[in-house]
Formats: structure tokens, sequence, C-alpha cells
């Protein structure tokens, strides 16, 4: 009877695994993993671990041909280098521009990558096929070689490069929940003040306490899912990075971001009625914050009240708009 149960017991965790697995490989990726900077470091990364992991294994294998001392070899060498970084670069170009479209799932990812493990494996057998031919070892040989080196080669710099992306990105969504956590304490502090005031002090101050609330707003990503809640006082501006929105905001004394995923025009309907206004395609700024407007060589720039910010840019066809907002601030 106990025998049984304990395996029941297994199946249990079998399936409770199984599940779990099930739902990370259908999740949507991590929104580093598409964008530029990742991307660009990952492929340089690849070139030089690269160089280091062949170094290393040539001596263990009979199908390496990379050399520097043989002309032909070496030349040879150059060219599988290129073409892999560009197989590399094609391919990772060709998901940033489909991440919208597909729905870059894990499984999604994990054989996106394996692609371009099978491609520069492929590379790799028919040049050693075809220049470098190596007596007593078979064709399918030379392939399951190339696609288990390549497969290491690839797998390691995404793994490390992805655990470093993944640490800064907890970070920020660290710093995002201390900072929410942080506002709704002073949202419950005012509010039970706001309570005892009006059982304390007469209807006419009433008003005035309601007034004095800060103002909170909350974003959502694509998905409709709330990702932040931020008092509008600490925000300074939003920046769009292709098919994210970058917010800048203060959190104890310091200048922090939080990267949503998210269309501009959602989140300029959740701005609705704030200071916060469009001075740039790719900018929006809270003119709360801005210490002044100025000109410099027929451009305008946004300085914030904070030095630690950069100036942001003011295009022409918003310029108009900044101008107003900030006239009708003056006038409240």
């Amino acid at each position: 009877m106990v025998k049984i149960l304990r395996n029941c017991e297994i199946i249990v965790i079998l399936s409770h695994n199984k599940a779990r697995l099930l739902v990370m490989a259908r999740n949507e990726i991590p929104k580093f993993l598409v964008s530029r900077r990742y991307i660009s470091a990952v492929i340089a990364f690849i070139v030089i671990f690269s160089v280091g992991f062949m170094l290393v294994y040539q001596p263990f294998s009979l199908a390496v041909w990379f050399s520097t001392n043989d002309v032909l070899a070496f030349g040879f060498t150059i060219l599988f280098y290129i073409i892999s970084i560009l197989i590399l670069i094609s391919s990772r170009s060709l998901m940033y521009a489909l991440q919208d479209r597909l729905d870059l799932t894990t499984m999604t990812y994990l054989w996106w990558i394996m692609g371009e493990n099978l491609l520069i494996a492929l590379l790799y057998t028919v040049i050693t096929v075809l220049v470098f031919p190596v007596e007593g070892v078979t064709v399918p040989a030379i392939a399951t070689r190339s696609l288990i080196c390549v497969t290491l080669i690839l797998a390691i710099p995404n793994a490390l490069v992805s655990f470093f992306a993944a640490y800064r990105s907890k970070c920020e969504e660290l710093e995002a929940t201390q900072y929410q956590l942080q506002r709704l304490g002073e949202e419950y502090r005012i509010l039970k003040s706001s309570k005892q005031s009006e059982i304390n002090a007469v209807t006419t101050t009433q008003p005035q306490a309601k007034q004095s609330q800060p103002k909170m707003i909350n974003l959502h990503d694509n998905s409709g899912t709330l990702r932040l809640t931020i008092n509008i006082d600490a925000l300074y501006y939003m920046e769009s990075e292709d098919n994210y929105i970058k917010i800048h905001y203060k959190h104890n004394d310091k200048i922090a971001s939080y990267m949503l995923r998210c269309r501009t025009r959602t989140v300029e309907q959740s701005l609705e009625g704030t200071h916060m206004v469009r001075c740039h395609r790719s900018y929006i700024v809270n003119i709360d914050k801005i210490r002044f407007l100025e000109e410099e060589k027929r451009l305008h720039f946004i300085t914030f009240d904070d030095e630690s910010i950069k100036r942001v840019p003011v295009s022409k066809s918003y310029y108009a708009n900044v101008v107003e907002a900030i006239s009708g601030l003056e006038k409240q």
C-alpha cells in the first residue's frame, strides 16, 4: 500500500513538472531577447567565444581545418566566419522585425535558435566535404560533429548574455516594484490622514484634502496586464524604443527606468488629463519637470530640473503644443 502511494506521488510530481514545462514553453519570451542591444551583444560575444573554443577543440577533432598558417585554410576560415555572422545577423534581424507578427514563445525561440545552428553546421559540413575532406570520416559523422560544436558555441554565449540581460531586467522590475510599494505606502498614509482630517476638520476643508492627493496612473502592456502604477509627480519622460516604451522616473532621489512593451498610443490614453505632453515622435515629457526650453542651431531642446537627465529634443511639429502646454501651466 505504501509503495502504491509513493508511486502515485511520483506520478503526480512528474505530471506537475510536465505541466510547468508546457506553460513555460508557451510563455512569451522576455522583451530583452529581441532588443537591438541584446542581439548586438550576443553576436559579438559569439565571435569572440567561438575563436577560443575552436582553438581549444582543434587538437581533439579530425574535422577541424581552421588555421592561420595555411593560406587556403585561413581564407576559408575567414569566409566561414563572415557567412556565419551574416546568418546570425539576418536571422536575428528577421526575428526583431517579426516580433509583433509572430507569437514568440519560449519554444518558438528555441526552434529558431536551432535553425541557426543547423544552417551554420550545414555550411561547415559543405566546406569540409568539398575543400578539406578527411579520410575515414563519413559525411554524417562530420555533420553530427559540426552540429554539436555549433550548438555548444552558440549556446554558451547565448546563455551567458541571456542570464546577464535577465538579471538587468529583473533589477529594473525590482526597482519598479519597490517604487510601487513606497508610493502605495505614501498613498495609504495620505488617505489615512485625509480620513482623520475629515473627522476633525470642517466640511470646507474636505475638497482641499482630496485635491492634495497625488495622482497615480496605471500603465498596461500590449496584453492589457497592469505592469506599473506610478505617481505622475515622479514621472519625467517616456521614450519610445521600437515596440517598447522606456519610462524614466525618480525613485529614492535617483532616476530609474522601466521597459514596458506597449504601443505609444495606448500609453497616451493612460496619460489623458495629466501634464504629460508629446514633444517628439519618440518622447513624451512631463511639463512640470521642465526647467527651460532652449533653441540651439535652429533645434529645440528640453532641459529638466534634474541635471542627471539628458536633454530631450523637441520636433517642429510638436513645438507649438509644448509651448501651449507650458503657457497653460503658468496660468493655473
